[in-house]
Parts: C-alpha cells; sequence; structure tokens
C-alpha cells in the first residue's frame, strides 16, 4: 500500500509539474487567466456558435497578442498572418490541420503539416483546382446557374395570390455542391435537379462539424479520437449518408477512372489521375473539396445576399448597374466572368460580403519555429500555437473605418490609393495567404461573380421572418439553417 501511494505521489508531481511548466512557458502573454490553464473555456464557446464573438471580445480586451489556452496564442493583425503564412516562412502547420483527416490516417492538401509534404502534393492538385487542365470552370458554373433559376421557376416564385417561399440556405449549398461536382468529375450530384439534399449530406455534416470543429480546440484530443475504439465513429464508404457515403461515391470515381482503358475526361478527378495522385490521395481530395468548397462559398453567397436586402440603398446601385449594363450591351446572358470583373459595385458588394461576413473564421493554429520567434513584442518558445483572429481583422476600424461593422461597399470605391490597397490586402485574407492560400478562390469568386446578377437581374427577394431571418451558429464553418425568402418575379 505505501509503494502504491508513493508511485501514485510522483505521478501525480510529473503532471503537476508538467502542466506547470507548460503555463510557465508562456505566463508573460496577456489573456485570461483561466484560458490559460485550460481549453475547455474555448470548448464551451465554441459548442454554444460564437467563437468568433468569444475571440475577438479577448483581442480587443488584452491587445494584439493575447494567450487563449496552455499553449495557444492568438494575433489580430494581417502583418502577422502574412508573416505566418508566407511561402518561405519558417512556421509550418499546427497539430489543428492535422486533424482535419476525412479518413483517421489519411492527408489531403489540408490537413497536411510538414511543409515539403504539402508542397509536393500542392504542386500536383493545383493543375486542377486552376481550371488550366480542364479548359476552365465556366462552362459548369454556367449550367449550375441555370438549374438554380430553373428550380426557382419550378418551385418558388410567390405572387400576390400564392406564396411560395423558398428555404435559401439549402438551396445556396445546393448550388455549389453541384458545381464542385461538375467541376470535379463531369456530373453533378442532382441536389437542384431533384431539390434535395442528395447523400443527406448537409443535414449530416450541420450535425456533426461543429462538434468536430469545437473538439480541436483541445490539443492532442483528435489523437485519441483516431484511435480505437473511437476510431469505429469515424465515417466510412459503406455509410449510406452524410460524409461516409460521399467517401463511397468518391471511392467508385476513382477506381471506375483509374482502371485500364477508362474515358478520359476534362474535370479535376482526372487532372489528379495525370499528375500522379494516389488512389488514396483522390478519395482524399475529393472529399475535403466537396466539403471546404461547398460550405464556404454558400456561406458568402446567404449572407451577402443578406446584407443586400437589409441594406436598401446597396442593393438599389446595384440592381440600376446591372440594369444599365442589360441595357448597353455590357452583359450577356449568362453574364461573363469577364463582365462581371468590369462591373465596379458588383466587385464592391462581393469584396464588402466577404469582409463583413467571412465564410470561415476558425483560428487554423501556425506552429513557432525552431528557435522560437517574437510577436509583438512577445517572445514565443518553439511549438507555440499561433491562431488568427480572422473576424477581428475584417472587422479592423483602423484598416476599414469607423463603420467597419456595417455593410457599406462605398468604402471600395471611395478609398485613396494606400488605403484601398490596405483594405484588398486584408480582405483577401479570407482565403488565406502565401503557401496556405485556398486552391478553390477563383472558382468560388467566379461562383459569386454570377449569381448575384443573375439572380437579381430576374428577381426580387424579401425575408419571411425579419425578426430572425435565418437560424445560424459558428464553430470554425457556418451553419445556417430556416434561411426563408420570398421571391417574386422584377417587374
Amino acid at each position: 500500500m505505501a509503494t502504491f501511494l508513493v508511485l501514485a505521489s510522483l505521478v501525480a508531481t510529473a503532471i503537476t509539474t508538467r502542466y506547470f511548466l507548460s503555463w510557465y512557458r508562456l505566463r508573460h502573454v496577456p489573456g485570461p487567466f483561466l484560458e490559460s490553464l485550460t481549453s475547455l473555456i474555448q470548448l464551451k464557446r465554441c459548442l454554444e456558435g460564437e467563437c468568433h464573438v468569444y475571440y475577438n471580445e479577448i483581442a480587443e480586451k488584452y491587445g494584439p497578442l493575447v494567450r487563449i489556452g496552455p499553449n495557444e496564442v492568438m494575433f489580430s493583425d494581417p502583418e502577422t498572418l502574412r508573416r505566418c503564412s508566407a511561402v518561405r516562412s519558417p512556421y509550418t502547420r499546427g497539430e489543428y490541420y492535422e486533424a482535419a483527416c476525412v479518413s483517421p490516417g489519411k492527408h489531403h492538401s489540408f490537413s497536411i503539416i510538414d511543409d515539403a509534404a504539402h508542397t509536393a502534393l500542392k504542386k500536383k492538385v493545383s493543375p486542377g483546382y486552376s481550371g488550366l487542365d480542364n479548359g476552365g470552370f465556366e462552362p459548369a458554373v454556367d449550367d449550375m446557374v441555370k438549374a438554380l433559376v430553373d428550380l426557382i421557376e419550378r418551385k418558388y416564385i410567390s405572387t400576390d395570390t400564392e406564396a411560395n417561399p423558398i428555404e435559401f440556405a439549402h438551396r445556396a449549398q445546393f448550388f455549389t455542391l453541384d458545381t464542385i461536382s461538375d467541376v470535379a468529375h463531369s456530373k453533378p450530384f442532382g441536389h437542384l435537379e431533384k431539390d434535395e439534399d442528395v447523400f443527406q449530406y448537409i443535414h449530416y455534416t450541420s450535425l456533426t462539424i461543429p462538434v468536430f470543429t469545437s473538439i480541436l480546440v483541445i490539443p492532442g484530443l483528435y489523437k485519441w479520437i483516431q484511435r480505437w475504439p473511437l476510431n469505429k465513429l469515424a465515417p466510412t464508404s459503406m455509410d449510406k449518408y452524410g460524409i461516409g457515403m460521399m467517401m463511397g461515391f468518391a471511392e467508385k470515381l476513382v477506381d471506375e477512372r483509374m482502371r485500364p482503358g477508362a474515358k478520359q475526361h476534362r474535370d479535376i478527378v482526372q487532372s489528379f489521375i495525370n499528375h500522379g495522385l494516389t488512389r488514396d490521395e483522390i478519395i482524399q481530395e475529393t472529399c475535403i473539396q466537396i466539403l471546404g468548397g461547398s460550405d464556404t462559398t454558400a456561406t458568402a453567397m446567404r449572407m451577402t445576399l443578406l446584407y443586400l436586402i437589409n441594406t436598401p440603398p446597396a442593393l438599389r446601385k446595384l440592381l440600376a448597374e446591372i440594369d444599365e449594363g442589360i441595357a448597353s450591351g455590357k452583359i450577356s446572358s449568362p453574364i461573363s466572368n469577364a463582365e462581371a470583373l468590369a462591373l465596379p459595385y458588383l466587385q464592391a458588394v462581393i469584396r464588402e460580403g466577404l469582409r463583413v461576413f467571412p465564410p470561415a473564421v476558425g483560428v487554423v493554429y501556425k506552429a513557432v519555429p525552431k528557435g522560437g520567434d517574437t510577436i509583438h513584442g512577445y517572445f514565443l518558445p518553439e511549438g507555440t500555437q499561433v491562431g488568427q483572429n480572422l473576424w477581428g481583422m475584417q472587422h479592423s476600424r483602423k484598416i476599414f473605418g469607423a463603420d467597419a461593422d456595417s455593410f457599406r461597399p462605398e468604402r471600395w470605391l471611395t478609398a485613396d490609393k494606400d488605403q484601398l490597397n490596405n483594405m484588398i490586402g486584408t480582405q483577401e485574407l479570407v482565403f488565406g495567404y502565401g503557401k496556405y492560400l485556398c486552391l478553390g478562390k477563383q472558382m468560388a469568386l467566379m461562383e459569386l461573380n454570377k449569381i448575384f446578377v443573375e439572380l437579381l437581374r430576374r428577381y426580387e427577394f424579401s425575408v419571411v421572418n425579419p425578426l430572425k431571418p435565418m437560424a445560424i451558429r459558428n464553430a470554425a464553418l457556418w451553419v445556417t439553417d430556416d434561411f426563408w425568402l420570398k421571391i417574386t418575379r422584377r417587374g
């Protein structure tokens, strides 16, 4: 018994000492005391769907660098983000990324931590994501815009005598899911045609993603989740619904494409095959492009449209620009990407929508390199996890003005050259930067360039419930539901 007590005392002392040393190494960085001891406060706020508010409140109270966990700090300025993510930066991705595997132990371009492996994989997948190997994305995006318009015409036009409200949160993601699937493997999933959540993908991800991304704030927990028996809870290709069924679809697609004598296609999957990706790499990449690309672009669609509805002066200016462009022959049907880029107010609206409501606001930690580093005057030891307060950057009054919390597209048209360059450089960080720049950026912008013009040239939108236009919560990615709109034809 005495031996047991001695051993227990030694173990308790070792754990306490290790915990104290972990706390002590970052004791000089300001921040809430409880957060310096445990990540459970972060977990609670993320599960409540308010992590962006929580992080920004801490940043405004404690300054440009704040401690938010036992080994985690967070910055709120664009300069530090660019420094950590620059192509030649010694910073690497932190543990947060490694936990983003769709299948335990199998990596894709978003989850790889090792810089050399990430660079090698990125070199192989970039031609597909850029459209260089498949003739571009524009025809597929045009087809899906038409499919969304057809769906509205079939089922969701309201009149003075008939109400046919549309739940637009899901239809926006129907559009982005069908677009990415058409671009990726030459055939849309069919959400818009069937007007349903194919695979029940949206339903299941809305339940699981907030929990999963919240758990990531606890360092090392993902390693336990990926081990037996908890790894049995992970999605598999045998599932009949959700991400697992999507994985099963990807496996069948890749096996068909990689068999000897298979027909060649001009799409992203074919580009991956041509550039030497393995079967597992293609499957994982196919899954993450659907998960990452569809949700964020759909959020940008939903929220920009809501801000336009709630800001009549901005909506009137955009409608005037669209109507003038149609009347003068500057806008085709459907609008081309080049034509959309030539519309200054449309571009201001898109930038402002992405700025005022960033589609993804996770802290996405980077790891301090060997030898440590100094940020905002505070030395950070090697291995410290450094996260970003993207919401705070996009709402910075110093960069965007006193009304930074307001949706005002005019700021992009009236700023002087230096201010405009600073604003653009900050706003574009919603797509990442440097070696971690979003691979789907150009396709997402093309979707936004087209969708607002094609919808607003035809329809007027109003919110069914102005007191609560939608149900939305955040845990790095936004989960949106019950965004009910009334659509009528423009006079």
